[in-house]
């Protein structure tokens, strides 16, 4: 596998990797997380994966969804069809939104096109440059690979909403002040 290029990844990165197993749903999470975010007002925005079956034993189609635009979902993607030129579109459309600076970006997911430098890679460069908060789905295989892009400097997040809620909200809460030396000693 190639080497992937480092991102824009500091100590500011606001990241949350959503790190799901076999049997977790992150498409479902993920999708429920946006949804109540925007209806609570903030900007929240992503591209979101929809996997279905289609009767041919783990064979699916694939669409990709842009968010807020959820309400009009692509058309699945046929077998044979290739997902770059669907994702590279959904990808070029999430970067304008992203560039507005929403209050949150959700990835769905981290997987082969990331690790070949391709799929949501830009988006994600483009919200860490850009300090947007964003969240991204892990398959636990691929953590190791995202560790070395991410450089360590990403949360690990259970493939739940009690934790990817703990995270966002954390985000949210002011940080205490801390006591300076002089402070301490006065």
């Amino acid at each position: 596998m190639p080497r992937l290029r480092p991102l824009a990844f500091d100590d500011r990165s606001d990241v949350a990797a959503v790190v799901y197993r076999a049997g977790d749903d992150p498409d479902r999470l993920l999708a429920g997380f946006l949804r109540d975010l925007h209806g609570q007002g903030f900007d929240a925005v992503g591209v979101l994966q929809h996997r279905r079956p289609i009767g041919i034993g783990d064979a699916a189609s694939v669409t990709f969804d842009l968010f807020p635009d959820a309400g009009t979902p692509t058309n699945p993607l046929p077998l044979a069809a290739p997902v770059g030129a669907a994702l590279r579109d959904r990808a070029r459309r999430l970067a304008a939104l992203v560039d507005e600076r929403p209050d949150i970006v959700v990835l769905n997911r981290f997987g082969w096109q990331e690790l070949n430098g391709a799929g949501l890679l830009e988006v994600l460069d483009l919200a860490l440059a850009r300090e947007v908060p964003v969240a991204i789905a892990v398959p636990e295989p691929l953590f190791p690979r995202w560790l070395e892009l991410s450089r360590g400097l990403a949360v690990r997040v259970p493939c739940d909403r009690n934790g990817l809620d703990r995270w966002w909200r954390a985000l949210w809460q002011p940080s205490r002040p801390r006591a300076t030396v002089c402070d301490r000693y006065k």
